[in-house]
């Protein structure tokens, strides 16, 4: 309409915001089917150490950028769990993506998959500041994000560890975090396939 010019910049804007909204959306769509018991999911046999790793190796990258040491740990014998295998991956991605960008430059994000009895735990521990102790038990409430006046740029929209609940509730799972000055460490746990 002529009020902005449709250089590159402009343009490149406008596509990051529509992929951010976008992102929100079904962010939103995703969070409203599960609280709902209305998520679609496909669960099959899986290996969680396989799902685990395949989700931690999409962030080395990410990881590497920052300068941050990501590590993995599984035992080779796990039995498998059945699983949807994208909503269980998304699930670590949302850990994963908080994990790296809560930790500083030079720190640690590292992955644990181990059998507990007919269940398996699956950890993110980083080295990041931790949360503080007043916020530990509305971590996984819908839009709460723990600095509110964060920009943005840095943070989502406070969805990612609510939707991480109910897709591991789902699977009949569940979820908690343990949290000091030296770091947090996310943790869910799902029956392995009996």
């Amino acid at each position: 309409d002529g009020v902005v010019d449709a250089d590159e910049s402009t343009i490149d804007t406008l596509h990051q915001q529509v992929l951010h909204l976008a992102h929100l959306i079904e962010d939103l769509r995703l969070l409203a089917l599960a609280e709902a018991g209305a998520l679609p999911l496909d669960p099959q046999p899986t290996s969680l150490a396989d799902v685990a790793r395949t989700s931690t190796e999409a962030f080395r990258p990410r990881a590497e950028a920052k300068q941050i040491a990501l590590a993995f740990d599984a035992p080779r014998d796990l039995p498998p769990a059945t699983i949807d295998k994208e909503r269980i991956g998304q699930v670590i991605g949302n850990l994963l993506e908080n994990g790296i960008r809560h930790t500083p430059e030079n720190g640690s994000v590292t992955v644990t998959v181990e059998a507990t009895g007919d269940r398996a735990k699956i950890s993110v521990a980083d080295t990041g500041p931790g949360i503080p102790q007043d916020e530990l038990a509305r971590i996984f409430d819908r839009f709460h994000r723990l600095d509110p006046s964060r920009a943005r740029a840095t943070g989502g929209a406070g969805l990612g560890l609510t939707i991480a609940k109910q897709l591991v509730e789902a699977h009949g799972g569940t979820i908690g975090v343990n949290s000091t000055a030296q770091g947090c460490t996310f943790f869910f746990d799902l029956p392995l396939a009996g």
